[in-house]
């Protein structure tokens, strides 16, 4: 079965659930203050140890869903952002791609090409494979790049009018509840889900066949209105207008002092408003910020290798 997906991280972590066994899995812990400071290495030591069990532990339950990597396509390519009059992966999207990675310094800025070239070749061999009759199963949330980029593959998958095969959707589930801990997990995007988990979604596969051409339809409505952005609203992809997140950075730019770490302002941007939008885009937002002179860079400041490592200062009181 072909195996379609919006996110690199969901894309690994499908590929790791195909055999659950955590072998080559790479675990990540990431430790913040939020008045900038570096955490010690014993806060280190201590949060990598307490993932590592809770890592452990997810793996002694999991259970495989079978396939095999090469079946594993990946298309993450911010369908919510930018042109889309093009069909296909056609250059305007690495025109989007080069945007988002601007932000970061030269060497992580070549990944724009290289995800968009693989995206073109997967496409091809996507194409191909479904021309056999192959059947799809499409991963895909909420998340509004996720939910674009099944909408924008039902249409590509249109242009075989004779394709024999199933198409199968899996959504992300909102939330996830764990017996065992009592615990229940919120989840906003398939890149979230620990792979050990994968299996138990299972049940929340779709046939859809019949419906793709209904998915084409709401993609192709959306091409012709060629926004910039497009978000998830009332539970329905609709052309919004760039700045439609701008209120929730705003907030909270106005909680912090006149001189502000950018970085700590994108971090709770994302994690306490659930946007379902990246780092990059908000950086973008606020360089357009910066350019209206509403907000200044505080020279000398940057300690990273993203564009936002920097302190900026307010020109005025945003409650004004």
């Amino acid at each position: 079965m072909i195996e379609i997906i919006f996110s690199e991280s969901g894309a690994g972590a499908l590929k790791s659930a195909q055999h659950a066994d955590g072998k080559g899995a790479v675990i990540g812990v990431i430790i913040t203050h939020k008045d900038g400071s570096n955490p010690s290495s014993e806060e280190i030591e201590a949060a990598q140890k307490q993932t590592e069990e809770n890592y452990c532990k997810e793996w002694e339950k999991a259970v495989a869903i079978g396939g095999s990597p090469d079946d594993v396509f990946c298309f993450d390519l911010a369908w919510d952002m930018g042109d889309i009059s093009e069909t296909g992966v056609g250059d305007k999207r690495l025109d989007v791609l080069n945007a988002l990675y601007s932000i970061y310094d030269d060497d992580t800025q070549k990944g724009a090409k290289m995800q968009f070239d693989k995206a073109k070749e997967d496409l091809s061999q996507v194409m191909k494979r479904a021309q056999n009759g192959e059947d799809i199963r499409v991963w895909y949330s909420d998340n509004p790049s996720e939910r674009c980029g099944m909408l924008w593959f039902m249409a590509e998958l249109r242009k075989i009018k004779d394709y024999s095969g199933r198409v199968y959707t899996i959504k992300l589930p909102k939330y996830m509840y764990d017996e065992q801990e009592n615990t229940i997990t919120e989840y906003f995007g398939w890149g979230e889900m620990e792979p050990a988990k994968w299996h138990r979604c299972l049940e929340y596969t779709q046939d859809k066949t019949k419906e793709c051409w209904g998915y084409a339809q709401q993609w192709w409505n959306l091409v012709r209105e060629n926004s910039t952005l497009r978000a998830v609203v009332n539970g329905r992809v609709r052309s919004v207008s760039e700045d439609i997140y701008d209120r929730y950075i705003w907030e909270e730019i106005d909680l912090v002092e006149d001189e502000f770490i950018q970085a700590a302002v994108i971090g709770s941007v994302l994690g306490k408003h659930q946007l379902g939008i990246g780092d990059a885009f908000v950086a973008l937002r606020m360089e357009k910020f910066i350019e209206s002179d509403i907000l200044q860079v505080v020279p000398k400041t940057s300690r990273g290798p993203a564009m936002y490592h920097r302190k900026l200062r307010k020109t005025f009181d945003v409650q004004e």
